[in-house]
């Protein structure tokens, strides 16, 4: 055996090791990780309050100030609202004593 061969040799078996900690460690991570990630959908999804509330709605996109948005984001803070009740509310009161008859049967 040359000395290539050799130092060759010893830098495969140096690489090899190294992925051999790496691969345990990283069993590790991707476990705490995938823990971690369980925990945060939990968060995200709704719960069976959230149901009641979103029962018999529509979902739509609406363009919205910012300076108004951060005000129904507050409201629905301090209120201790879901951002949809909070939207649904301020929506409701807003439109109390309006003209919202169907615009069909006009």
């Amino acid at each position: 055996m040359t000395l290539g061969q050799n130092i060759v040799g010893k830098l495969i078996q140096k690489t090899s090791n190294k992925g051999k900690n790496v691969s345990g460690a990283s069993n590790k991570r991707v476990a705490r990780i995938a823990n971690n990630t369980n925990k945060k959908a939990l968060i995200g999804r709704p719960s069976k309050d959230m149901e009641a509330v979103t029962f018999d709605t529509k979902k739509m996109t609406f363009y919205v100030k910012g300076d108004l948005l951060t005000r129904l984001y507050n409201f629905a803070y301090w209120e201790r609202h879901s951002l949809t009740e909070a939207f649904n509310k301020v929506l409701q009161d807003g439109l109390k004593g309006k003209n919202t008859r169907d615009k069909n049967k006009a």
